[in-house]
């Protein structure tokens, strides 16, 4: 049994953790068994050290197999390290990628390079934690303790009191990422009127990064209605950047010190809108007319870089009278439409690999249709893009409850964990602190599973 702890506190610390997995997961003299969650930290600093060296880690680990010697994996390690970037300053100065090995079974090494287990494991939560995560069980060689005995004094996981500030966050290195709504609106369906103003739509961003989304979906146009409160002479379009641009704008610095930097999708039908938006810096956008407007087809050539979000509809808004034909098979036509979509993407210049298909629930389809496109979801993935799911709280739920949208979430929740289980890439959701649960204890379970099957011969 082995575990490597990998840490960063430079650029996007997530992407950062997921490259060195990547890389660690490419070498044939490794075998990773499972992960642990990631956490959160303060880094650990000489008094003397710059004051722009005070950047925050994050940290995580994997439980591994290796056929490789402890220095031969550490010069593998290293070797990660340098093709990332990892370039030192000095002592506890901010690193892209820090590779480390904490544990090797029950072996004590000590080495002028290498020291099994590592030196300061017992003092570092955000490298004992994951540790732990990963192998309760496993027992301190120099004081016969176990990992889970050695964690208790440091308490919950979640509050940031032990030592550094350590703390586990939701977002995970893999699987289902979380994409968090937020509209800025007085009429949307579900939360309509409750983050209008840019402190609240700002403080909400934090909430749902806080409680494990990895995306934001920004909508300033409820898509149930198109219904403007205005006495102007103003267009939608500027109308929906009145109530975008602040947010906008006001984003980079309101993110500075979450532990994870949400990428920004834009909740957009609107050519203009998603131009202005993109110039802005902005990572997605999300057109629930499935990029029908020839302009904004031209935009997923001109901003390469961006993601677009292709939804099947029959009309926007919906109408609960236009819906797919009773008679015929609802993913064989979302099928066929889509791939017509993407052939006329791919010839005006859009990359395949920055589409992610939404199948549209909830838009122009009956009930029974959406209950029978999610469990055949993964017919979709001949498509070949990324796939995700808006099936929070929406009105095709009322087939098995009368509550209303904001007390649909136990079976939202339901269809979440089948969507993860199917490894779909992106789920869009109101509740996300309940999704956030539900994600961590869907990873905890993986890796349990992979733990409980190799832990028997790891030890030697």
């Amino acid at each position: 049994m082995i575990i490597i702890g990998i840490g960063t506190n430079i650029g996007n610390r997530l992407d950062n953790l997921r490259e060195a997995v990547q890389y660690l997961s490419q070498l044939n003299t490794i075998s990773i068994q499972g992960y642990a969650p990631i956490y959160a930290s303060q880094a650990w600093l000489d008094p003397n050290a710059p004051k722009e060296w005070d950047q925050p880690f994050l940290n995580t680990a994997i439980l591994c197999n290796t056929t490789l010697s402890p220095l031969d994996l550490l010069d593998a390690l290293k070797s990660i390290e340098q093709k990332m970037g990892r370039v030192s300053l000095g002592h506890w100065s901010p690193r892209i990628i820090d590779i480390d090995i904490l544990a090797w079974g029950n072996q004590i090494i000590e080495h002028d390079r290498l020291q099994i287990p590592h030196c300061s494991l017992l003092d570092r939560p955000f490298a004992l934690w994951p540790l732990t995560d990963l192998a309760p069980r496993w027992v301190h060689p120099r004081n016969g303790k176990t990992a889970a005995e050695l964690v208790q004094a440091w308490g919950s996981r979640f509050t940031g009191q032990a030592p550094s500030q350590t703390h586990q966050i939701r977002q995970t290195l893999f699987g289902t990422k979380l994409v968090g709504v937020l509209n800025i609106t007085p009429n949307s369906f579900s939360d309509g009127g409750l983050f209008n103003s840019t402190e609240k739509a700002l403080e909400q961003v934090k909430q749902l990064v806080l409680q494990g989304a990895e995306i934001i979906d920004i909508g300033a146009e409820a898509t149930s209605q198109y219904i403007w409160t205005t006495n102007s002479n103003e267009t939608p379009q500027d109308l929906e950047w009145q109530r975008l641009a602040p947010v906008l704008q006001a984003l980079p610095k309101s993110c500075q010190n979450l532990p994870v930097t949400p990428i920004i999708s834009i909740d957009t039908r609107n050519a203009k809108t998603a131009r202005r938006c993109l110039e802005m810096g902005i990572d997605w956008i999300n057109d629930v007319t499935g990029l029908d407007d020839p302009d904004m087809q031209q935009l997923t050539k001109e901003y390469s870089k961006a993601h677009w979000v292709m939804m099947h509809h029959l009309g926007v808004p919906p109408s609960p009278t236009q819906h797919l034909p009773f008679e015929e098979d609802p993913v064989a036509l979302i099928k066929r439409w889509a791939e017509k979509r993407l052939e006329t993407l791919l010839a005006r210049g859009a990359s395949l690999d920055k589409i992610i298909f939404d199948p549209g629930i909830g838009f122009g389809k009956t009930a029974e249709q959406c209950v029978e496109i999610l469990q055949r979801i993964q017919e979709f993935r001949s498509l070949g893009v990324s796939l995700l799911i808006g099936h929070s709280r929406k009105s095709f739920l009322s087939q098995f409850t009368h509550q209303p949208p904001q007390k649909r979430d136990e079976l939202t929740l339901a269809i979440s964990q089948n969507l993860m289980e199917k490894n779909v890439e992106y789920i869009r959701v109101h509740n996300v602190a309940a999704h956030g649960e539900l994600l961590a204890w869907d990873s905890k379970n993986q890796e349990e599973s992979r733990y409980y099957g190799v832990y028997a011969g790891a030890a030697q």
